[in-house]
């Protein structure tokens, strides 16, 4: 028995003796309090602070903070002071080291403008748990959005058929803005004032097109075909809504044909379509068939595939304003 109380006390005494000759011992004083933190390997503060168990803030300073320390060595930590600020109403605990409120403001980037309002001067100094209470002036823009109705116009289409009435053209609402300015105090508004207004996208004209012509009296022949339609969407046009196997743009009067039926430049007339131009081909257009032209799918849809009447008319398409003739 005696040999292992022998034992146990050499193993205490060697322990002991190493910590002094090995160990490292910190004395923590945090505002007046002492903390003792030992380890058998030097520490930086921030290490001494975590075995205290003591917290600390970012805007707190601990000495020594940037260095491994030496053994013994001591740290202390100096507290930031809280700062109660009203900033526009919200009421909000800061944490300083500042001396005075100027450099508080600075430290906590809050700027203030000349119609601002402080409740204390600025080179006064900070005491703990000061009150500071800040109200700002603001000036803001407000855009309020207005839709712009499009109108709607009918014109004339001396080359349509008499009765067919098509659209040429969408109609799309426009935008007018109306600016104000609203003036803040504090975080509240005081009033609204209209500026000015402004025209950010013009409105579109919806436009259709009621045909007042009626079939030829003279031409070359006429026979019967089978009309489909067509509207210059990609899914329609092999990605390509406005360009035709002639050169010319797609367009109302713009059909496709058969060539070997209808020869690209023929000027015809479709009974219930209007005066027209074979300037187009198509891989389904074979035979006495054609594809008359719309600008909307809802009128290329009401078209169908009916049977159709076509007349060919003297002379060839040279350019577009022939069609006028």
């Amino acid at each position: 028995m005696e040999k292992y109380l022998r034992i146990a006390i050499i193993l205490i005494l060697s322990v002991f003796f190493s910590f002094i000759i090995f160990g490292y011992s910190y004395i923590l004083s945090d505002e007046g309090t002492n903390y003792q933190v030992v380890s058998f390997k030097p520490l930086e503060a921030g290490e001494v602070t975590e075995k205290a168990g003591v917290n600390t803030r970012p805007e707190d300073i601990v000495s020594q903070s940037s260095r491994t320390l030496i053994n013994p060595e001591n740290v202390t930590i100096k507290r930031s002071k809280p700062v109660n600020l009203e900033l526009d109403g919200e009421l909000t605990i800061l944490y300083t080291m500042s001396i005075t409120i100027r450099e508080f403001l600075k430290e906590k980037n809050i700027n203030l403008n000349v119609n601002d309002y402080i409740s204390e001067p600025l080179n006064a100094e900070l005491n703990d748990n000061q009150v500071i209470v800040i109200k700002t002036y603001k000036e803001i823009e407000k855009i309020v959005k207005e839709p712009i109705p499009y109108n709607t116009i009918y014109e004339e289409g001396t080359q349509v058929y008499k009765g067919l009435v098509f659209l040429r053209q969408s109609g799309k609402d426009g935008v007018l803005e109306k600016h104000y300015k609203e003036f803040f105090f504090g975080g509240k508004k005081l009033k609204e004032v209209f500026a000015y207004d402004k025209i950010s996208k013009m409105a579109i004209t919806q436009v259709y097109v009621k045909g007042s012509a009626e079939a030829p009296k003279k031409y070359l022949k006429s026979f019967s075909v089978i009309s489909t339609a067509y509207s210059p969407t990609f899914a329609e046009t092999d990605g390509d809504p406005w360009t035709t196997a002639s050169g010319l743009r797609s367009g109302f009067g713009v059909v496709a044909v058969d060539p070997k039926v209808i020869p690209l430049g023929t000027l015809l007339y479709v009974d219930g379509y209007g005066y027209a131009v074979a300037g187009d081909t198509g891989g389904a257009i074979k035979g006495n068939k054609i594809d008359v032209f719309f600008y909307s799918k809802w009128d290329s849809v009401k078209w169908g595939v009916r049977t159709v009447k076509v007349y060919i008319l003297q002379d060839k398409w040279k350019f577009p304003e022939k069609l006028n003739d």
